[in-house]
C-alpha cells in the first residue's frame, strides 16, 4: 500500500510564482506536481495536504473527491482552491506513475504525439514582466534592467497605466524572429498593449482608432516570423463586445491560430454572438474551472480552441473530460500554460494522449533557470519529446529550487533561511 507520508511546497519567484508540490509516500517514493499562481496558495496546500497523510495515495480520484468536500464550504466549485487541487493531482499522477515504472501518459492509456509542440509565448513583444499572485508588478532579484519590461513596480497589471512600453514594431518583429530561431513554429503575442487598452478605471472600451495599432502590429509580427510559423493573440478578457469585434476584424487580414479571450469568461452570450460574427477563431477557457464551466461554450460552439489550464481547471479527469467534448465537437485544445519546468513537463505528458491537441503554451522564454530546476533542457526545437522515462519524465533539481524560491515561503518543509 501507498500511504502518503508529507505534502509539502516551495515557490519559486519567477515570471510568475511557480508553486511546485512534494508529495512522499511512506516507501521514499515522491510525486512533482505543480499549482497556478494564487494568494495563500502555500497556507491552502498545506491544510489540504494535511487530509492527506495515510491516505492511500493510488486512489486519485477519490483523495480528490475528499479534498473537494472538504473545501466546499470555502468555495470548491470555483476560485483558488482548485489551484491547489490541480497541483495536488499532479503530483499524486506522478507518483503513481514513479512507483509503476512507467512515463504518465502510459497511465492515461497511451499517446497520439511522441512531441508535444510547443508555441513561444512572446508577451507585447518587449522583454519580462515578473507579476505577483494580484498581478502586482515586480522586479526579481535575478533579472537585469534591460532584460524587463518597463512597468509601474507595486501597481497591478490591469490597473490604467500600469504598463508604460509603447509599443515597437521593429522590437516585435525582431522577437518574433528570435522565437523562431530557437525552433518553434508557432508563437503568441499579447495586443492588450499601451495604445490599445482600455484607459479609464474599470472601463472595457478600446480607444476609438486604436485597431489601427493592433494591425500594425500583426503585420510587424508576421514580418518578422515568416509566413510558415503559426500565430495566435491573447486579449486577456480586458474588453467589451465592441472593442473585441473591432479587434477581431483589425488582426482578420492573416492567417489566425486563434485569438484569445476576447471577452471576459463569464460572457457566455457575447463569445457566442463574436463566434458568429468573426472570421477569426476563438480561443479561451484559462480562467474555467472543470468540465461544467467549459460546457456551455463548447457546446454552443463559441470557441475553435478551448485553452483550459492544468495548474487549476482541477484534475487531469477534468481536463480530459474537456479535451474530449471539444473533440466531439471539432474543436481544438491548446492548453494555457504559465507555469516552469513541473506543470509544463505535467502538462506535455496529457496533451499527448489527446487527438485533437494543436500546442502547448510556454511562458519563460525570459526565465534564465527554466531548466536548472529539473533535468532537462525539457524544451528543444520548439516541442516536448514524450520517453518512456517514468512519471512526468524529469526531476526536479532541490538546490535549484532553493536557489530561485521566493523569500518567506518554506521550501519542502523548511522554514526560509
Amino acid at each position: 500500500m501507498s500511504k502518503i507520508r508529507s505534502i509539502t511546497s516551495a515557490v519559486v519567484a519567477a515570471n510568475f510564482d511557480w508553486t511546485i508540490i512534494r508529495i512522499e509516500n511512506e516507501d521514499g517514493g515522491v510525486g512533482w506536481g505543480e499549482s497556478f499562481f494564487a494568494p495563500g496558495l502555500s497556507m491552502i496546500i498545506e491544510q489540504l495536504g494535511a487530509l492527506m497523510v495515510g491516505e492511500d495515495a493510488r486512489h486519485i480520484e477519490a483523495i480528490n473527491a475528499r479534498l473537494r468536500a472538504a473545501a466546499s464550504g470555502a468555495g470548491s466549485v470555483g476560485g483558488i482552491v482548485h489551484n491547489a487541487l490541480s497541483g495536488i493531482d499532479g503530483a499524486l499522477w506522478d507518483l503513481n506513475s514513479r512507483e509503476m515504472g512507467v512515463p504518465l501518459w502510459r497511465m492515461l492509456g497511451g499517446r497520439f504525439h511522441d512531441r508535444v509542440r510547443v508555441y513561444a509565448d512572446c508577451h507585447g513583444g518587449t522583454g519580462l514582466m515578473s507579476l505577483g499572485p494580484l498581478l502586482d508588478i515586480r522586479k526579481p532579484s535575478w533579472a537585469h534592467d534591460h532584460a524587463l519590461a518597463s512597468g509601474a513596480i507595486g501597481r497591478s497589471l490591469f490597473d490604467p497605466g500600469a504598463e508604460t512600453d509603447p509599443v515597437d514594431l521593429e522590437l516585435l518583429s525582431r522577437r518574433a524572429a528570435e522565437a523562431v530561431a530557437k525552433g518553434f513554429d508557432a508563437l503568441k503575442f499579447d495586443l492588450d498593449v499601451p495604445g490599445l487598452v482600455p484607459t479609464r478605471p474599470g472601463s472595457r472600451t478600446m480607444p476609438m482608432g486604436a485597431e489601427s495599432l493592433a494591425t500594425d502590429m500583426v503585420d510587424a509580427i508576421r514580418d518578422g516570423a515568416g509566413s510558415h510559423v503559426d500565430l495566435a493573440f491573447d486579449l486577456h478578457w480586458r474588453y467589451d463586445y465592441a472593442s473585441a469585434v473591432r479587434l477581431a476584424d483589425a488582426v482578420s487580414h492573416v492567417p489566425v491560430l486563434w485569438l484569445e479571450d476576447p471577452l471576459p469568461p463569464e460572457n457566455v452570450d457575447g463569445l457566442i454572438a463574436l463566434a458568429r460574427t468573426s472570421v477569426v477563431p476563438i480561443g479561451g477557457g484559462e480562467n474555467l474551472i472543470g468540465y461544467r464551466s467549459f460546457e456551455p461554450l463548447i457546446q454552443a460552439g463559441s470557441l475553435s480552441v478551448v485553452t483550459p489550464d492544468l495548474g487549476k481547471v482541477g484534475s487531469a479527469s477534468e481536463a480530459r473530460r474537456i479535451a474530449s467534448a471539444a473533440a466531439d465537437r471539432g474543436l481544438s485544445i491548446a492548453p494555457h500554460n504559465i507555469a516552469g519546468p513541473v506543470g509544463t513537463a505535467f502538462a506535455a505528458q496529457v496533451s499527448s494522449t489527446w487527438p485533437n491537441f494543436l500546442a502547448l503554451e510556454y511562458h519563460a522564454q525570459d526565465v534564465p533557470f527554466f531548466d536548472e530546476l529539473v533535468t532537462g533542457p525539457l524544451i528543444v526545437d520548439g516541442s516536448i519529446e514524450m520517453t518512456d522515462r517514468p512519471g512526468i519524465g524529469v526531476e526536479v533539481d532541490i538546490d535549484a529550487v532553493r536557489r530561485w524560491a521566493k523569500p518567506g515561503e518554506k521550501i519542502f518543509g523548511e522554514n526560509p533561511s
